[in-house]
């Protein structure tokens, strides 16, 4: 599986679009009276829809904590390092992972954003159960910089993608009973304010953080922030649905091989089935 989309509610889709064409390099797919998608050679990785009366969430809620891109290499980081700092666009801070290395930023409304790129999976510290450590070390910026400083920096490269999605809930056990029996994900690494899960031996495809707060209250549908987001999978839309039906979780079974639910914080995914058998 993998993370497909990140839909954002917004204010101002042409402000917010504008930002993820000229700082994340993606570009426009479809504009229309109300949303806008952008992506990479007609791959849908942001869809804005915008609320003309909507209103930014007073206090901490529930939905993104960040959306991250994976760029396919250290080179594609450096380059992409040396286009934000000539934009002057402000930067948050940087991660050293142990398995990636990270930038952290804000989009205009505040949603949070990754851009970084794996180390080599043979490179990845793994403990005695296969469990990979939780480590945000110092980040060699002018290392980076130096891996890039051949690459002219021309937009979001073709095979960038949304690596993983890391969510702001209210209760991290209800989080893990969900992600790993409903959809079936592995527990990665865990800590006592946080859980990441993944799809195979991925480090993460999804985090999840109780940072702003336990029981934090769900976005309502006139605020900005996360309206949804989907996951890719093979997996056949009647095996998720069986799953699902076994936990007692409600869901919503679409005619486009796609299935709604919520996860216990009020988020909504999409899941949608490559398999058409």
């Amino acid at each position: 599986m993998e993370i497909g989309k990140v839909v954002l509610r917004t204010r101002n889709k042409q402000t917010l679009a504008a930002f993820y064409q000229e700082i994340i390099g993606l570009k426009v797919i479809t504009n229309e009276a109300n949303q806008i998608t952008l992506g990479i050679d007609g791959r849908v990785l942001v869809e804005m829809i915008e609320i003309k009366h909507g209103n930014t969430p007073k206090q901490a809620k529930t939905g993104l904590y960040h959306t991250a891109f994976l760029l396919p290499n250290r080179a594609e980081l450096g380059s992409f390092l040396h286009h934000l700092l000539e934009s002057n666009y402000p930067i948050d801070g940087a991660g050293d992972h142990i398995y990636s290395e990270a930038l952290y930023f804000r989009d205009p409304d505040g949603n949070g954003i990754e851009v970084y790129a794996d180390r080599p999976m043979s490179e990845w510290q793994r403990d005695e159960f296969g469990n990979l450590p939780m480590a945000t070390n110092e980040v060699d910026g002018d290392g980076i910089l130096m891996a890039g400083a051949e690459l002219e920096w021309s937009g979001a490269p073709y095979d960038t993608k949304i690596g993983h999605i890391h969510l702001q809930v209210r209760d991290l056990e209800a989080t893990r009973k969900f992600y790993q029996i409903a959809l079936g994900l592995n527990l990665t690494t865990e800590i006592p304010s946080a859980l990441f899960f993944a799809a195979g031996d991925y480090h993460h495809h999804i985090g999840t953080n109780i940072w702003a707060g336990r029981d934090l209250p769900s976005l309502g549908e006139l605020e900005t922030g996360l309206a949804f987001y989907t996951i890719q999978t093979e997996e056949e839309v009647n095996v998720i649905a069986e799953r699902f039906a076994k936990s007692g979780i409600t869901f919503q079974e679409a005619s486009d091989y796609s299935i709604l639910v919520e996860d216990p914080s009020g988020i909504v995914i999409k899941m949608i089935s490559n398999s058409k058998s």
